[in-house]
């Protein structure tokens, strides 16, 4: 079993049916269920897979447990030992093979997405005695091709190629929709204290503003460990009466040394928006500010006279004294003006 979530996997206690679905095949359906903790808590989807996979005129059945999560985002699979997945000539899958094959489904943009099974393969010429067999045909399916053979599974591509429609096609939208029925309270806290960057964007994305205050821990942790964009987006949500608060305000701006140059901007510009004691906190940073960076700073500093305080001041002065600074001369200019 190849899985990214083993604790949560634990936690299951409960299995209840959802719905049927089908894949490309839509002769073959499968039943996806819904696995709970003991208290009934949704966990992860879940569906137990046979499905034929023809290679060559022949096909064989593969038999495959997968698990989504609760955003419908592949993270597993498990086999049974006794009918493992088979590559060309029927040999079995190795443990290596295994591996590949959970990283492929676990790429929801792979080239085999935007591919029809047909234009994954080489054509090979027929010559010789061949041609006596095949009766005018010129060519035949062969070699899988160079651009996707370091992603599937050498000799495994119809395998490969079945079971990542299967786990990221229609079904994904599916489970997405059968989610919001069941949305609640309780999921938004789950996700947002989950360590799962796509739990803690949806939750974000869910989450009201006026529960904004009841989740703010949630929020800061989120905040310092995140993406970029994700970090824009929480920006533009909290209300200003939060983001207003002093504690609020401190977490925000004590970390600005750590965070990304664009978010640097962002708070930087949000500084009128906060409690004064932001600018106290930043201006400990001049020094990794960008030129635009300070501009934006001093600006504010000048046109909003209740975050300039006698502490700041002394801050820029000995900033402007100091020899080795990059902006002692437009800090020295900006102390002359106030």
């Amino acid at each position: 079993m190849f899985f990214n979530m083993d604790q949560e996997y634990k936690e299951i206690a409960l299995d209840q049916e959802i719905f049927n679905f089908t894949g490309q095949d839509t002769t073959v359906v499968h039943q996806l269920r819904m696995l709970s903790d003991s208290l009934g808590a949704p966990r992860f989807f879940y569906a137990d897979i046979e499905t034929p996979v023809c290679a060559d005129g022949e096909c064989k059945l593969a038999k495959i447990k997968v698990y989504w999560n609760l955003l419908g985002n592949y993270v597993g699979f498990g086999v049974f030992e006794k009918t493992p997945l088979t590559k060309n000539e029927h040999d079995p899958f190795t443990h290596a093979d295994y591996k590949k094959l959970h990283q492929l489904l676990g790429d929801r943009y792979s080239v085999l997405e935007r591919r029809k099974m047909d234009d994954l393969i080489d054509e090979v010429p027929i010559v010789g005695e061949a041609l006596k067999t095949y009766k005018g045909i010129d060519a035949i399916s062969g070699a899988t091709k160079k651009e996707i053979k370091e992603s599937v599974v050498k000799g495994g591509l119809y395998s490969c190629y079945t079971l990542w429609h299967l786990a990221n096609g229609a079904i994904v939208k599916a489970m997405k929709s059968h989610l919001e029925t069941i949305y609640s309270d309780a999921i938004t806290n789950y996700l947002l204290k989950s360590s799962y960057l796509d739990y803690q964007e949806y939750g974000l994305k869910k989450l009201r503003k006026e529960k904004f205050e009841e989740h703010i821990e949630d929020v800061l942790r989120i905040f310092h460990t995140t993406t970029p964009i994700t970090r824009a987006y929480i920006l533009k949500k909290i209300p200003n009466e939060l983001f207003q608060k002093e504690i609020v305000t401190s977490n925000f701006y004590s970390k600005f040394h750590e965070v990304d140059k664009n978010t640097r901007t962002q708070l930087i510009a949000k500084m009128i928006q906060s409690d004064p004691k932001s600018s106290e906190l930043l201006v400990i940073h001049i020094d990794i500010m960008t030129n635009n960076q300070l501009e934006s700073y001093l600006e504010l500093l000048k046109k909003h006279s209740a975050y300039l305080n006698e502490f700041i001041k002394k801050e820029l002065k000995t900033y402007a004294r100091s020899k080795d600074v990059k902006y002692n001369l437009k800090v020295t200019e900006f102390i002359r003006e106030v």
